[in-house]
């Protein structure tokens, strides 16, 4: 349908089953210690996603998807050259909006900040 809306959360960490266990033995799980912010390091616990987290996700008037980097760019090709990760799109048909930046992301401390920046996000759109 040309007017479903579906939420993109597209994280800045690259596809595959043991990359967690990698990012964590780099000492890459934190935003802090990696200098590169994930939407995951703030999304998820050593044990998973939070409860919090999961419920926004589910509770949400509009689907939602969660993608890699890697996963994004198959998908969607090269949107934009300046695009950076991670990013929080709307897509609206083929038509895709930026709804939060990779610098608003990395000013989140918690899954708290990004939930209420997304919650007031969505009021607009």
């Amino acid at each position: 349908m040309p007017g479903t809306k579906t939420l993109l959360i597209v994280d800045n960490i690259n596809s595959g089953v043991l990359q967690p266990f990698k990012d964590f033995s780099a000492g890459t799980s934190a935003p802090s210690r990696a200098g590169t912010c994930t939407i995951s390091s703030i999304t998820h616990s050593p044990v998973g996603m939070t409860k919090e987290w999961k419920r926004f996700l589910k509770d949400l008037e509009i689907p939602s998807r969660t993608l890699e980097r890697s996963e994004f760019t198959s998908e969607f090709g090269s949107v934009h050259p300046l695009m950076t990760f991670p990013v929080v799109l709307i897509q609206t048909g083929t038509e895709l909006s930026v709804l939060l930046s990779s610098d608003e992301i990395s000013q989140c401390r918690d899954h708290h900040d990004l939930i209420l920046l997304l919650k007031k996000r969505l009021l607009f759109e």
